[in-house]
């Protein structure tokens, strides 16, 4: 499915829906009551990733595409602030609809998988990851930076995002993804000289 059978297909099944590029923008038509389905589109033919939301627990903010603040976790995040880079952001789709999850899981069911991407290499989520990381380091943004910043970044990606860490405290926890960047979690498992280089390569900010 290209991007505008996927905008029809949310749209038809959903009460209203609306696009925007900004936070403000989001915010002004968003409200805490109700539920949707997000749609993000790359700025790069058909790549495009959705997911589902309420007002309340807002995903998009919490995956720092808009601001760069981070707060909370996500666990798309990283693969997220990564496709930024890479193709940059097109367009974001609110759908406000009462039941977002049976229609995320139509919409991956018309495109016979399980992970809510489109259009990048990879048949589940770790290889999708890696992928993404791939392009990451090819593009000038991340040539850029010195090799120390690189070289904690290339820990960061391998030894915690993509780990799957026990909490040091309660062995019965898993770190997943959203964990990684969310704040104090490295302080929490005694990496916290990873941050800066996190902030550069993936323009971010921890406080």
């Amino acid at each position: 499915m290209n991007v505008q059978e996927v905008i029809e297909f949310f749209s038809l099944n959903s009460k209203d829906y609306f696009s925007f590029l900004s936070q403000d923008e989001m915010k002004r038509f968003m409200s805490k009551e109700k539920k949707y389905i997000y749609f993000i589109v790359w700025s790069y033919q058909d790549i495009y990733s959705w997911g589902t939301m309420s007002g309340s627990s807002n995903r998009l903010r919490k995956s720092s595409l808009m601001n760069k603040k981070l707060t909370g976790k996500y666990d798309r995040r990283v693969d997220y602030l990564m496709l930024l880079k890479i193709y940059g952001l097109k367009k974001v789709y609110l759908f406000e609809n009462e039941e977002p999850l049976k229609y995320e899981k139509m919409l991956c069911d018309k495109l016979s998988q399980k992970h809510c991407y489109h259009g990048l290499a990879g048949s589940n989520r770790d290889e999708i990851s890696c992928n993404i990381y791939s392009k990451f380091k090819e593009t000038v943004w991340f040539t850029q930076f010195n090799k120390k910043d690189i070289n904690y970044f290339e820990e960061f990606f391998n030894k915690v995002f993509m780990a799957k860490l026990r909490h040091p405290k309660n062995p019965k926890r898993t770190f997943y993804y959203g964990d990684s960047l969310e704040p104090k979690f490295l302080r929490t498992i005694g990496r916290e000289y990873l941050e800066p280089s996190i902030e550069k390569i993936l323009d971010v900010n921890f406080y």
